[in-house]
């Protein structure tokens, strides 16, 4: 059996998380693809993409609390917009998979996902063990789902990474960010911030003790909420963090030469 990599396409990396409209970093994202497709000239993996909602989902499920449950015909409403918001950054991105070369299909979540309390309930993965088995790369996204509790919640692009690590025993994950990696401090506001090469169960809790969620349109947690999850459900997996806006760093990582970002082990 091929390596199964799975990497997750941070929200502030495939759009300008800052903005409250959906703002598409195509050249990133266009990059980005190049060097996923290099790394699989260099040597043959499995691959599953899942990207976040930054600009285009964030603001949209925020305004209508999406992330509280099912409250009233407004929620209707935002459910709808919401999954507008994502299929049109999806499209997006499978455009320029396809435009570089990299067979690839987008799988809605929505379709396939009931959550339960906001959490993964079922997930019918049969249609992404098809198109692996096909040399095709699932796509997905972080997205408005479901929820036999709740009546819809948000199921982040973490949580899908998580489950479906799980559930093929992905030999890695990696997590494009728009920073080096996990930071003392935030590196956006403190300038003498110092990346911390390895997080692990021995120093986790210092790390996340002081951290702050930046972004007010961010519902799913940040940088903190990545390092809680993957505590939580990838820890048999090789995690790295690394920053999609510096090239080769993911191309480096893909072929095993990371040389700048963060593992993360527990």
């Amino acid at each position: 059996m091929k390596e199964l990599v799975i990497i997750k396409l941070g929200g502030s990396v495939v759009s300008d998380k800052s903005k409250s409209r959906g703002v598409f970093r195509k050249k990133i994202v266009e990059r980005l693809a190049g060097e996923i497709l290099k790394a699989k000239k260099v040597r043959d993996f499995d691959l599953i993409i899942v990207h976040g909602a930054g600009s285009f989902g964030h603001p949209v499920a925020k305004k209508y609390n999406l992330h509280k449950g099912y409250l009233g015909p407004k929620s209707s409403e935002g459910f709808v917009l919401t999954k507008k918001a994502m299929f049109e950054l999806s499209m997006l991105i499978w455009e320029l998979l396809s435009k570089i070369g990299l067979n690839s299909c987008v799988v809605e979540p929505s379709a396939v996902i009931v959550a339960v309390g906001g959490k993964i309930n079922t997930f019918n993965t049969e249609f992404i063990e098809n198109l692996l088995s096909k040399n095709i790369v699932p796509v997905l996204f972080g997205d408005a789902v479901f929820d036999e509790k709740m009546g819809v919640s948000i199921i982040s692009g973490d949580l899908m990474v998580s489950y479906l690590a799980n559930k093929f025993k992905a030999d890695k994950v990696i997590f494009v960010s728009d920073v080096d990696g996990v930071f003392d401090k935030n590196p956006k506001v403190y300038k003498d911030a110092k990346l911390i090469g390895e997080v692990n169960e021995k120093n986790y809790k210092e790390i996340i003790k002081n951290m702050d969620i930046y972004n007010k349109n961010d519902i799913s947690g940040e940088m903190k909420g990545k390092i809680l999850t993957i505590r939580d459900a990838l820890g048999n997996t090789k995690v790295e963090i690394i920053n999609g806006f510096k090239p080769d760093s993911l191309v480096n990582s893909l072929t095993k030469r990371l040389t700048v970002g963060t593992v993360i082990s527990f």
